[in-house]
This record gives C-alpha cells, sequence and structure tokens, in this order.
C-alpha cells in the first residue's frame, strides 16, 4: 500500500511537472500571438479611419468646389491648411481639415512639418489633391513624396468634371514623440521578424478617392 501511495506521488509530481513545461514551451507562442491579436487590430482600425477620411475629403472636395473660394491660396512650398491660423480659406485647405478631424482619433494630422500649427504630438500625413488640368495641390507632409515612401495617387488621373483625393501616411512613425512604439500602428512584432518600418521600405498607407464635382 505504501509502495503505491508512494507511486502515484511521483505520478502527480511527473504530470504536474510536464504542465509547468508546457506552459513554458507555450508561453512565447501565446505571447507573440497577442501582440499579433492587438497590432492587426489596431492597424485594422487604422486602415478603415484612413479609407474613411480619404473618402471625405474627396466628397467636401466636390462639395465646396465652385464660387469665389480660390483652389489653393497658399504662397509656394507652404503646404499647411492652418496657414497663418486661418481656418479653410481655399478649397485645398477645407478638404485637408475635414479629413484632419477623422485622422486626429490615431493621432494623425494634416499639418506641415515646423510651422505654429504642427502639434509634435502627431504623425504628419500627406494629402494630394487634383483636379482636372489644375495643378496638384499638397497639404502635409512633402517628404512623403520621396523615398523611401514614394507617396502617389492610385489610379486614373481625374477627368475635367473629377476631384482627386489621396492620403498618405506611413503606419509606423517611430520620430513622433508622443509615442516609443510608433504611431499610429504600434511595431511589436518588429522584434519577431515582422518590422513595419523597415529603413528601406516601410508600410505605408496609401488610397485616392474621387468624386465628380457638384
Amino acid at each position: 500500500m505504501h509502495h503505491l501511495a508512494r507511486h502515484k506521488s511521483v505520478t502527480r509530481q511527473r504530470r504536474r511537472g510536464a504542465v509547468v513545461l508546457e506552459f513554458i514551451v507555450a508561453m512565447p507562442v501565446l505571447f507573440i500571438a497577442f501582440l499579433a491579436i492587438f497590432e492587426f487590430g489596431i492597424l485594422g482600425l487604422v486602415v478603415e479611419n484612413g479609407a474613411h477620411a480619404v473618402n471625405e475629403g474627396a466628397r467636401e472636395g466636390a462639395k465646396v468646389w465652385g464660387g469665389l473660394v480660390l483652389f489653393d491660396n497658399n504662397p509656394a512650398l507652404n503646404y499647411d491648411p492652418k496657414y497663418l491660423n486661418v481656418n479653410g480659406d481655399d478649397i485645398a485647405d477645407q478638404i485637408a481639415l475635414s479629413m484632419d478631424a477623422i485622422l486626429d482619433v490615431f493621432d494623425l494630422e494634416v499639418r506641415q512639418n515646423g510651422t505654429l500649427s504642427d502639434n509634435l504630438a502627431k504623425a504628419n500625413v500627406l494629402v494630394i489633391i487634383e483636379r482636372g488640368a489644375n495643378p496638384v495641390t499638397y497639404r502635409g507632409n512633402i517628404d512623403l513624396l520621396a523615398a523611401p515612401y514614394n507617396c502617389t495617387r492610385t489610379g486614373t488621373a481625374p477627368g475635367a468634371n473629377e476631384i482627386v483625393v489621396t492620403l498618405c501616411f506611413p503606419l509606423v512613425n517611430s520620430s513622433t514623440p508622443a509615442t516609443t512604439y510608433g504611431n499610429p500602428v504600434p511595431n511589436w512584432l518588429a522584434s519577431f521578424g515582422f518590422n513595419l518600418n523597415k529603413p528601406l521600405t516601410p508600410y505605408r498607407f496609401e488610397m485616392s478617392a474621387r468624386s465628380e464635382l457638384e
């Protein structure tokens, strides 16, 4: 009887040891899985928010076009929709500010780096606005036109009675001081081989929306 009790005790210890070992082996996998769920969840929300913003920008452009308001009243090389703290004094500004209100949820903004209205706690986006044969107009971070982002319109050029709005921003902006993990999407999986902020080919959101002028 004593031998049987000792055998059962040893068996229980071995089972507990096996459970602990399984937990140790499974814990890293579970940890990475939880990180992936949260990161891709935030990524999905950011993409949805960006799509909503660019569609709203195209609708706003079609709605406000015409009348006495100029398409672009900013001085050369100024891409701030709040230039001189004046809200929406041209069509490009009104488009950009309508998008800015939506993007603010994820600490994104349509501003020019270095201006008084720039919020350094937020990552800057680029808005490209095209209307027929009019010159292309920009609002936000013009640096995103260059490598490694190379932001550009997706799809065909606008027709004579169309306006096309393009929104572009990096999914991870590690220079944003508001966070330590990047903005607007956390880059938690970078240590495990899935890096959204690769130096030569960083991932970006890029989408165009078009609307016929009203």
